[in-house]
């Protein structure tokens, strides 16, 4: 026997993206189900504690965290800034940019509270199968809850699944979505050790190490977590953050636990819509290049994704074409802001400790209100003057011995391509017809970018 479903609109995730998602839609007044396939009750426990800034919660109409839901000094204000340390001694820079850091499966249900308040109806434990298609629309989906077959059809289905993209891979080809699985080079592992009873000095608050793609934050009580994600394998992120701990943080501490996770670390694919079919979050890749964090990134997608829908629910047309305004949308702003920043990671990825030393020390791209800027506009806007004085610095980085001649020529590469992919973003094209020839432009691009 197969039990069946209908409604307005079936989301696969109940993640952080597929909740709010749903949240927003059920408040529009459409009816909402949620599929997922673990417990409600085990989301978010595989990392336990994340952040979030301060600003984001008025950005996306979320309430502040309260009580248990907070972490460290557990105080109703966040931590109101945080430190990044070159590879080499202790002239860290100050990041003026707030945040909170809080318990994820505790933000998580409250997220699902607000979205069963508005209507919205979870179904835990549903193993997605095969899609539905109907005359070139996606109509459904097959599910397996409790070994027992499940049938949704929905006006729309969206795939906030994460970073395997549930829904995403399981389209037809010819659908006009990108289907292709993320691979372990576009991919971040992410190992998390929390540690108590530290001996010695260390850094307090939040505190990062762009060089060895490291972190130290604020744990339960006086402890930390120390971090890391790193392209390829887990055995990759182990070996590195084993070189980075005996090389910066050789305290003897208790181990209190480790946990690991992945995220995202690719381009979304071209288009986020299809007939019927939306892709945001992790599944679409939202996260954010300089720091690998995708939550409120992804908020950003739900947002203008919610409102898209809605308007193409109430008109009763959820065509691609109807959808398309979600790509125009996203794409035009952080998505190109997204596609600048992960194009010159590769060569930033290259640079030697004594390059990264040498960029700290002069405040080229690593300098406190850089840092802050990043995290606020996901963007550094330079005059031509503060162009011209970071230009003759690495010139004269390169003169001194201090920098590289071949980083200097990798950055200034990096930076051309990268100028002309947010370029490109910005021109996306409004409509489906535009879409093909946009991508046989952009597509170059990405493939000048390399790893």
């Amino acid at each position: 026997m197969t039990q069946h479903i209908e409604t307005d609109v079936v989301v696969v995730g109940a993640g952080t993206a597929g909740t709010f998602f749903a949240w927003r839609l059920a408040q529009a007044g459409f009816k909402i189900v949620v599929l997922e396939k673990r417990r409600l009750e085990e989301l978010g426990t595989d990392i336990g504690i994340f952040h979030m800034d301060e600003i984001r919660f008025a950005q996306f109409g979320i309430p502040l965290p309260t009580g248990d839901e907070l972490v460290g000094a557990r105080s109703p204000r966040p931590y109101p800034d945080g430190r990044a340390w070159p590879p080499d001694g202790d002239g860290c820079k100050l990041v003026n940019y707030a945040f909170y850091v809080m318990e994820k499966p505790l933000f998580i249900q409250r997220l699902h509270r607000y979205a069963a308040l508005a209507g919205v109806q979870f179904i835990e434990q549903a193993a997605v199968g095969d899609v539905i298609i109907e005359n070139g629309t996606l109509a459904g989906l097959r599910a397996t809850v409790d070994d027992e077959a499940l049938a949704v059809r929905a006006r729309l289905v969206a795939d906030c699944s994460g970073i395997g993209g549930a829904v995403r891979t399981r389209l037809p080809d010819d659908f006009g979505v990108e289907n292709d699985p993320i691979s372990d080079d576009d991919t971040l592992f992410v190992i998390l050790q929390y540690w108590d009873d530290i001996e010695g000095d260390h850094p307090t608050g939040l505190n990062f190490y762009p060089f060895h793609k490291t972190f130290c934050n604020p744990s339960y009580g006086d402890g930390a977590i120390l971090g890391i994600g790193q392209p390829g394998s887990y055995e990759q992120a182990e070996r590195v953050q084993q070189a980075f701990l005996a090389e910066r943080f050789p305290n003897p501490h208790r181990l209190v636990k480790r946990c690991q996770g992945r995220t995202p670390f690719r381009r979304p694919p071209y288009s986020l819509v299809g007939d019927g079919f939306m892709v945001m979050g992790d599944a679409a890749f939202m996260t954010k290049p300089f720091s690998g964090e995708g939550v409120t990134s992804g908020f950003t997608g739900c947002q203008i994704a919610a409102e898209v829908a809605t308007a193409a629910l109430a008109k009763g047309d959820v065509s691609r074409a109807a959808l398309w305004p979600y790509n125009v949308r996203y794409f035009c702003d952080q998505g190109a802001k997204f596609a600048e920043l992960l194009a010159q990671l590769p060569a930033a990825a290259e640079l030697s400790r004594r390059d990264v030393n040498y960029l700290f020390e002069q405040d080229i791209i690593f300098s406190g209100a850089g840092f802050t800027r990043m995290n606020r506009d996901f963007e550094v806007r330079r005059s031509t003057g503060e162009v011209l004085s970071l230009t003759t610095k690495l010139i004269r980085g390169v003169v001194s011995g201090q920098f590289s001649t071949a980083s200097l020529k990798a950055l200034l590469g990096a930076m051309s391509v990268s100028g002309k992919l947010r370029a490109a973003y910005e021109r996306y094209p409004e409509t489906p017809a535009g879409f093909e020839p946009w991508v046989a432009d952009v597509r170059p691009l990405w493939r000048a970018v390399g790893k």
